[in-house]
């Protein structure tokens, strides 16, 4: 399992409902970010005009709040480089405490819509 740099970002208050709670859906959404994040950082596009990874598949416990102002780390590691898919697992940290861990699958997809294999140079980055 190949880990990554840790992906950092502040709770926004627009990401929080009454209660101040950061809404469950956007914590999946920082998840995104700290993919694409780690796909940039190792040189394959999350998108580009060949195609891109759409999400399949997506699991996710939470296990405590994350609050406005927050500083949260996502941590991301890439369990699986299939043919045509990618399996990450993720943990989500405030304050060196997990706030939500999952996993999640992406499918290559070309630009016609269609499940192709990784290349093999978008392979070698990821591995």
């Amino acid at each position: 399992m190949k880990e990554f740099p840790i992906y950092t970002r502040r709770v926004q208050f627009a990401d929080t409902d009454l209660a101040g709670v950061v809404h469950f859906s956007k914590i999946l959404c920082y998840v995104e970010e700290a993919e694409h994040f780690v796909m940039r950082e190792v040189g394959v596009p999350a998108v580009d005009a060949s195609g891109g990874f759409p999400k399949v598949h997506v699991d996710c416990d939470y296990r405590s709040p994350m609050r406005f102002g927050d500083e949260v780390e996502i941590k991301m590691q890439l369990e699986k480089v299939g043919e045509k898919s990618l399996v990450w697992g993720f943990t989500a940290l405030v304050a060196g405490s997990v706030s939500a861990k999952g996993s999640l699958v992406t499918v290559y997809v070309s630009k016609l819509g269609e499940s192709a294999q990784i290349t093999s140079a978008h392979r070698a980055h990821l591995a």
